[in-house]
């Protein structure tokens, strides 16, 4: 049975260049899917002075279907129980 884009999770990825710990939240990211499709944004919050206002000491934020999964230190059990993997 195909999916449509429109129905896999929509994950966005708040980041910046140079963000150790944004670089480990996309690998992370990278590792989740190789179990499940999702469709991407990944946003540099240095292009919007709101979101980084808003991010810029939370980055790197994840959230799925609009709701914030992860922030901060990401570990990788905290997307595998977004995904629902574990």
């Amino acid at each position: 049975m195909s999916h449509h884009p429109s129905s896999l999770p929509q994950i966005t990825f708040y980041t910046k260049a140079g963000c150790h710990l944004c670089d480990t939240a996309r690998d992370l990211l990278d590792e989740i899917a190789s179990q499940v499709d999702y469709d991407l944004t990944e946003i540099d919050i240095r292009n919007d002075l709101q979101l980084f206002e808003q991010y810029r000491y939370r980055i790197p934020v994840i959230l799925l279907n609009e709701t914030i999964v992860a922030e901060g230190r990401i570990e990788y059990n905290e997307l595998a129980d977004a995904f629902q993997l574990t």
